[in-house]
């Protein structure tokens, strides 16, 4: 009656209290959506406004910057490209007339540093002459960092560049290739047959002056070295401003593109007073409800907590009592059988010894005593066991341990049983196996309690197989497998349990205590082991224990 009460005051609990709790979090949560939305909803118009402006003003910015580099480029390969108009008229120009028309041609505002000529793809002039003077004689064919650019240059036939890279003189340079073709014919060789290459040295630094790069509202970074554009390196400013959601143009290049991107010195988050005034209100607003929400699901949650204990305390209470009754009904059974027979027998020895005719039954009824007891026992060592096990009370030996030899003296000491049920074993673990390092009674026990399982529950006529081999890390796998009665996934879930014993026929029409797999498992994990177990009814059952060499 108290049980019955107990169970109707946790269900009304769980279906007042719980749902008025949701009901409340929800309230709680729209009303603060609702004032967060209100709130923020004009400072998030006035900053997309801000934003916009922002992005217009860093674009034009973007654009004067992009425009100038674009200038100040062209200008420099413009001069490399009068150069190459006038070799192309003058195939046969000689080192002075280079030298003349190319100091007058850099005489005009240049950011070009150094010039050379290399007709047939050979570094023939150079200017000025001191400071390049090692490059005369270099063949670009021969060369592999030099040859890419200038065989790009005679295929395109237009300029190229590479770089920024950094020189020999350490400067930052821009290399430029400008290829160069016969105006008209020259010899052997006919008008717009291939003459050489003509190449430039290009400042950056120089390049970059005045170009509005060192802006004082955005930082400008440029990537795309080699004229590869978005895809290639970041040579000024940072990679983190091509990252941001940042305007960007690309600045065109011979032979590609580079791509430039400003970024916001200071980023200003400037709003309206009246937007920062109804902000504060809503936050405080906001605040009020959420405070108000947190002390009444905290009262909520603690009032929850104790439903909870009682809960599992009334799941404990009858988990225990069940317990307690399976244990008792399957304890009283197993123990007064054997009891029962060793009364009995003994008052009937007792009744033999006084008649002299059936003295020969003494001995029969000897055996049946013995067998009754070393079955009592059994049980009573099962439970003790694996109460130790339970409580961390229960002590190894550890030692060296054959695994083939307690297969072998486990399948003697059950040779009577397996004849009995006309079994076949097999049992095919190798004399060569590896010894470990574990307690010998425990796995003397291990084996003889799958086996005991594999005999009882196995029909007549059928196998029970013994195997082990060495895993890749080294452990010892053994496996045990019977073609007996097996479980379903329901049935092996309660006979891994301690006292679990399933409702099947074919297996409560056995005796035992219900200790057999739990004590097993038990003991292998206390050996440091894995156990695993697979059945399947009317095929049979495998079990696998892997045990540590160590």
């Amino acid at each position: 009656m108290f049980m019955k009460k107990f169970i109707v005051s946790i269900q009304y609990f769980v279906k007042h209290h719980i749902q008025n709790a949701g009901l409340f979090i929800g309230l709680s949560f729209a009303t603060f959506v609702a004032i967060a939305s209100i709130g923020f909803l004009a400072g998030h118009i006035e900053r997309d406004s801000l934003h916009r402006h922002a992005k217009l003003d860093s674009l034009q910015s973007l654009s004067v910057v992009r425009s100038n580099l674009e200038r100040e480029l062209n200008k420099s390969l413009f001069q490399l490209s009068a150069l190459a108009a006038y070799i192309s008229v003058n195939p046969d120009i000689a080192e002075e007339g280079f030298n003349i028309f190319t100091r007058n041609l850099l005489r005009q505002k240049s950011h070009i540093i150094s010039i050379g000529a290399a007709p047939d793809m050979v570094v023939k002039y150079v200017y000025p002459y001191e400071e390049n003077k090692a490059a005369l004689g270099l063949d670009y064919r021969q060369t592999g960092d030099y040859r890419d650019l200038a065989f790009l240059a005679k295929a395109r036939g237009e300029q190229v560049t590479a770089g920024p890279l950094m020189s020999v003189q350490g400067k930052e340079v821009l290399i430029a290739r400008t290829p160069v073709y016969l105006a008209e014919d020259n010899g052997t060789k006919s008008a717009g047959s291939f003459w050489g290459i003509i190449s430039g040295l290009i400042d950056v630094n120089e390049l970059f002056e005045g170009t509005g790069i060192d802006h004082q509202d955005y930082n400008i970074s440029i990537r795309g070295r080699d004229g590869m554009g978005a895809d290639g390196d970041v040579f000024h400013g940072d990679k983190i401003s091509f990252i941001d959601d940042n305007v960007r143009l690309s600045v065109s290049v011979p032979g590609g593109s580079w791509q430039i991107v400003a970024s916001p010195k200071v980023r200003l988050n400037k709003e309206p007073s009246e937007i920062v005034l109804i902000r504060l209100i809503s936050l405080f607003l906001c605040l009020s409800v959420l405070t108000f929400a947190v002390f009444r699901l905290r009262y909520l949650q603690e009032r929850d907590a104790e439903k909870k204990k009682l809960e599992v305390a009334l799941l404990d209470a009858e988990k225990a009592n069940r317990a307690k009754s399976e244990f008792l009904a399957n304890m009283s059974h197993e123990l007064r059988t054997p009891l029962n027979a060793i009364i009995g027998f003994s008052d009937l020895i007792s009744s033999v010894t006084e008649n002299t005719d059936r003295k020969d039954k003494v001995s029969e009824y000897a055996v049946d005593i013995n067998q009754s007891g070393h079955h009592l026992l059994q049980i009573i060592n099962e439970i003790l066991d694996l109460s130790k096990v339970e409580s961390g009370n229960f002590t190894t030996t550890i030692e060296t341990v054959y695994i083939q030899d307690i297969a072998e003296q486990t399948l003697r000491m059950v040779r009577n049983s397996i004849a009995k049920g006309e079994l076949e074993t097999h049992n095919s673990i190798s004399d060569d196996l590896p010894a470990i390092q574990s307690d010998e009674r425990m796995v003397k026990q291990i084996f003889l309690n799958l086996l005991s399982n594999a005999i009882k529950f196995t029909p007549e006529g059928g196998e029970i197989m013994l195997s082990a081999d060495v895993e890749k890390d080294g452990r010892v796998k053994i496996v045990l497998k019977d073609t007996g009665v097996g479980m379903s996934e329901a049935e092996l879930v309660i006979a891994l349990e301690a006292f679990g014993q399933t409702d099947s026929y074919l297996v409560r029409r056995q005796q035992g205590t219900g200790l057999g797999l739990p004590l097993v498992k038990a003991f292998v994990e206390l050996l440091d082991g894995d156990f695993h177990i697979q059945s399947q009814v009317g095929v049979g059952t495998e079990i696998a224990m892997i045990f540590p060499v160590e």
